[in-house]
């Protein structure tokens, strides 16, 4: 078991929460550029993106989080601006193998990263702050509970071929953890019926668990094993946040399911 990791998230997680609870929206505000922009710094670097496309990429993303935040603006609008400029600084320099080689993957990493955060300024903006504190906390307690099982009963392979490592004991481990976080933190505050919040619970460890398979298989495709170092034991930003960046937008529609 790598106890680093252990450390690190007992450390980390009650700070998050401290953050989300008691924060002022600027600072809550800040914190998601700058895991956005660390976010697409790993991404860069799975890549190999070259320092100039880059360097666009983070202009773009803090554009498009400034336009959401300040001005309200439609996420259509958002996905087209990355589009157009994705495209335009080929127009200068055309080399079809550069093309192929950066297109792509600039693009994909533009929307993945902002669909991952965006729904957290919604969230902030039109819910109680305690929905964020129970998405966080079913999401990592399906996170550490496949881990944890996964480790000391992990036998039958989980999607070998995308991620060796784990395995249907670890999956529905951490589907148990998450319940079981779930009914406590639904028992005290009443977000959701009860009946819908397992329910909620259990999707959510699902697609979380599929968002850990497809960073697994966005790092399979370029043959690295972590996005970065950036945390004790988890490896990159991206690799501690996998589970979220999928989840986030699907836990913005069950609110906005609930409130209508």
């Amino acid at each position: 078991m790598n106890l680093k990791r252990v450390i690190t998230a007992i450390t980390l997680f009650p700070l998050l929460v401290l953050v989300l609870l008691k924060a002022s929206l600027f600072i809550i505000f800040l914190i998601i550029l700058l895991s956005t922009s660390l976010c697409f710094y790993e991404w860069k670097n799975l890549y190999e993106i070259p320092f100039s496309l880059w360097l666009i990429g983070e202009i773009l993303l803090i554009i498009s989080f400034l336009a959401i935040f300040l001005y309200n603006s439609s996420v259509f609008y958002i996905f087209y601006f990355f589009l157009f400029f994705s495209f335009l600084p080929h127009l200068f320099k055309y080399e079809k193998e550069e093309f192929k080689k950066t297109f792509f993957p600039f693009l994909i990493g533009l929307i993945y990263i902002f669909i991952g955060f965006y729904p957290f300024w919604e969230i902030l903006k039109n819910f109680e702050r305690k929905y964020l504190v129970y998405f966080f906390s079913v999401i990592f307690a399906n996170d550490t509970g496949a881990y944890l099982i996964g480790k000391i009963f992990g036998k039958t392979p989980f999607f070998s071929k995308i991620s060796p490592k784990k395995t249907w004991e670890g999956f529905f481990g951490g589907i148990i953890f998450a319940l079981v976080i779930a009914f406590f933190l639904n028992y005290y505050w009443g977000l959701f019926e009860s009946p819908i919040n397992l329910f909620i619970a259990s999707i959510l460890s699902f697609v979380g668990s599929i968002g850990d398979l497809l960073e697994s298989a966005f790092k399979r495709v370029v043959d690295k094993k972590d996005s970065g170092k950036i945390i004790i034991g988890h490896g990159g930003l991206l690799d501690r946040l996998d589970s979220v960046l999928l989840s986030s937008p699907l836990f913005l529609i069950i609110l906005k399911i609930k409130f209508i």
